[in-house]
């Protein structure tokens, strides 16, 4: 597949920046960075364990997985976080800690940033399948499922195994990033 100049519209050759090759424009300085996506999941706890959603939807159609998704580029990812449980569990949760940051390595596809967070549901939610999900289940560590997705696989690994959330900020209930407070 061929790329173009979004400035003047001539086709992309390879070149050397910082001993990596991109593709860039002869004609000016455009280089097309191939930057990662950033997605975020989340481990629900909840009574007896960690929710997780059966996928309705390919990759991964029929596996277990946590909650999560793509960051739109005007959302915190904390609220994306929030919105893809409303989505997909049609609940809505409070975080109450972040478990980690990851790269998500892809050979066909942008690699990722993963951000996963803890959470609870909120009070009065009921969590159901969305769209996305054919069905919920709540798994301990000795239970957990085949997951569709090695990520999540990690991200719940180091859940069960830490003890102690890393501190961040609780979100608003019903759940929406806050400004960070200045000190």
């Amino acid at each position: 597949m061929h790329h173009y100049c979004v400035r003047c519209g001539t086709k992309l050759e390879p070149r050397v920046i910082e001993g990596r090759t991109f593709e860039a424009c002869p004609n000016d300085d455009f280089v097309l960075w191939h930057d990662p996506k950033v997605v975020t999941s989340v481990v629900v706890e909840t009574d007896g364990g960690v929710l997780l959603g059966r996928r309705a939807i390919e990759p991964g159609l029929g596996l277990w997985c946590l909650p999560g998704g793509f960051v739109n580029d005007d959302e915190h990812p904390r609220d994306a976080a929030i919105r893809e449980c409303v989505e997909e569990l049609k609940a809505d949760v409070v975080i109450t800690g972040l478990i980690g940051v990851y790269h998500i390595a892809k050979r066909d596809a942008p690699s990722m940033v993963g951000i996963a967070y803890r959470a609870r549901p909120a009070d009065g939610a009921r969590p159901e399948p969305g769209v996305e999900m054919s069905e919920l289940g709540v798994f301990s560590a000795e239970t957990l499922p085949v997951l569709a997705f090695p990520s999540h696989r990690q991200i719940l690994d180091e859940h069960f195994a830490t003890a102690d959330p890393i501190a961040s900020p609780p979100s608003v209930a019903p759940g929406r990033s806050r400004p960070p407070r200045r000190r």
